[in-house]
């Protein structure tokens, strides 16, 4: 088994495990606002879910969830915050149990039904953290590193939030895109713009957070507000420079990890996930580590290990 093909065994096992489960993008420095703000409530059913399920079950039970329904005729959207209650799950199975898990909650669903899970732990009221394993579906190493930072000794007053995949369909299909041929890191309300057409590889979707993942997440970090959010994305194997605040904090990780910092081009980079958090969310910081073609288990261990030292440093950075 490869290198590659052993971080799919770990996405297969996460899907399997938490019942769900996200080329590149690159940060944009441009600002915008949202606008047009209303408030708009579904219902979202409970979902059971096995490792190859891609509908939820009719099950009478329902969670409630306040959610972002965006327009289609314009680039301006509609968002709402969401109030999800978070569970008392346990860990994933074969994940040992840390004294510090505060539980784990659904934030959302995929376009294909699959749930969108957030793990939680460390000293709630903290300095909040949130890593996100993958965002485009067929970069999937950042699972490994997710998985480590589980049971991992946390440094004091860490809020961490742990996400395995903000687009679970692209994982479950080894796709870049949702299930809606969309590329979530074009689809962020922030600088979006129309970009490709239905079967690009850098489609954009029919408006600013026109899908549900998208959607799911804005109120997901609307209300638990990170400081710092931390996207994994393949196969450049660099972080890009930066002059903000969080510049120190790359140049860290970098030197940790021993991943070199270079610009990320090549691409379109408007609607970006983590410039959407880095203009939207108050105070927060938000970058992107673009891994190598593989990751091995030792590698992934560095990886969950400079998160951490980061996160500390993130405590004194306002």
């Amino acid at each position: 088994m490869t290198l590659r093909a052993a971080s799919r065994v770990v996405a297969a096992a996460c899907v399997v495990s938490f019942a769900a489960l996200a080329s590149c993008g690159t940060d944009s420095t441009s600002t915008s606002t949202l606008s047009n703000t209303s408030l708009a409530t579904t219902t979202i059913p409970t979902t059971t879910m096995l490792a190859t399920a891609v509908v939820p079950t009719t099950t009478p039970t329902t969670t409630a969830l306040t959610t972002t329904i965006p327009t289609t005729t314009s680039p301006t959207t509609t968002v709402v915050a969401a109030t999800l209650p978070a569970t008392t799950s346990p860990p994933p199975a074969g994940t040992v149990a840390a004294d510090d898990f505060l539980g784990e909650e659904i934030v959302g669903y995929s376009a294909q039904g699959r749930p969108i899970i957030a793990s939680h732990r460390g000293t709630a009221g903290g300095t909040v953290i949130l890593v996100v394993g993958v965002i485009h579906g067929d970069e999937d190493a950042g699972l490994a590193i997710v998985q480590d930072l589980r049971t991992m000794q946390l440094p004091p007053n860490i809020d961490l939030w742990l996400m395995d995949a903000m687009n679970p369909d692209g994982v479950a299909n080894d796709a870049r895109h949702n299930a809606n041929g969309v590329d979530l890191n074009r689809n962020f309300p922030h600088d979006w713009t129309q970009v490709s057409q239905l079967g690009d590889w850098e489609y954009s979707g029919t408006g600013p957070a026109s899908e549900p993942e998208t959607q799911a997440f804005i109120a997901f970090t609307d209300r638990i507000s990170p400081h710092l959010t931390l996207w994994y994305h393949q196969d450049l194997n660099r972080i890009s420079p930066s002059s903000r605040k969080d510049g120190p904090l790359r140049d860290r990780y970098a030197a940790l990890t021993g991943l070199p910092v270079l610009s990320v081009t090549g691409g379109t980079y408007t609607g970006v996930a983590a410039t959407w958090v880095r203009t939207t969310v108050p105070d927060a910081m938000s970058f992107i580590v673009e891994l190598g073609p593989t990751l091995s288990a030792d590698e992934a261990m560095v990886h969950a290990a400079a998160v951490l030292d980061i996160a500390t440093l993130a405590q004194n950075i306002a």
